[in-house]
């Protein structure tokens, strides 16, 4: 990871994609998005691959062992809290639990994954070094929001608002969490699951079109899970599945 990500309490600082082959990973998005990505050898723990987006790093690669083979590909969101080892006994504590770590990463920071009462997994983070900026509207080929899809809407906001130290409230006709008023402070937006897909945290790139985006990932090898839509005074989401089956968000900003 970097030391240049934000720092500031209850924002997502970091994405990461579990792979079974990173190397079909940075293939396809970096076909897709024009990402670059530097391998850094983590000793033990193998390597760890960093993405950069127009030379900034965004996010991680990090490909499972071979006993892991059975999990599939998937992308998870890191958050930042204030004390991991508290977050996890408050989602214990609210019927959750933590399906890794805590673990201390040199130069990084304390992280966890944490599992929701519903399944859904977000992973949390107290990042070491000084606090950063908070960041700026996300240009093309960043991540820049989240969502949840939980079986529980209002067991949802109490469970992650207690772990996390969000605020709810409403943005775009959607129940949402926060670190503060005004939407420059939204963070994910919450919906209820529906149909075969299992409660998650889902994140989103910015594209310049959906349609284009969703196109070029079905070149690539993936599958388009839900076409363009719009979201009012906001822009168009769409959401793909990689080659490897993980779902990643596509977001249109709106004009302006």
């Amino acid at each position: 990871m970097t030391d240049s990500k934000p720092k500031h309490l209850g924002r997502f600082i970091w994405r990461e994609t579990m792979s079974q082959n990173a190397a079909k990973t940075k293939a396809f998005y970096g076909g897709l998005f024009g990402w670059s990505f530097d391998d850094v050898n983590m000793g033990d723990m193998g390597t760890y691959t960093i993405i950069k987006n127009a030379g900034t790093g965004i996010g991680g690669i990090m490909q499972f062992p071979p006993d892991k083979a059975q999990i599939p590909t998937h992308w998870a969101s890191y958050v930042s809290v204030a004390d991991v080892d508290a977050s996890i006994a408050t989602a214990v504590k609210n019927g959750g639990k933590s399906h890794w770590g805590p673990m201390d990463v040199p130069n990084t920071g304390r992280m966890a994954g944490i599992l929701g009462f519903d399944g859904a997994a977000l992973a949390v983070m107290t990042p070491t070094g000084p606090d950063q900026a908070p960041p700026g509207r996300p240009p093309l080929g960043a991540f820049c929001w989240e969502t949840l899809t939980t079986s529980d809407m209002d067991r949802a906001k109490t469970f992650w608002t207690s772990v996390v130290g969000w605020k709810t409230g409403s943005g775009a006709g959607m129940p949402t969490f926060s670190v503060g008023d005004g939407m420059e402070n939204q963070v994910a937006d919450i919906q209820t699951a529906q149909g075969p897909v299992p409660p998650n945290w889902l994140t989103f790139v910015v594209v310049d079109k959906v349609e284009s985006a969703a196109a070029k990932a079905e070149k690539l090898g993936g599958k388009v899970m839900m076409p363009a839509m719009p979201v009012p005074n906001v822009g168009r989401i769409g959401v793909i599945l990689d080659d490897q089956g993980a779902a990643l968000g596509l977001f249109e900003p709106a004009m302006g």
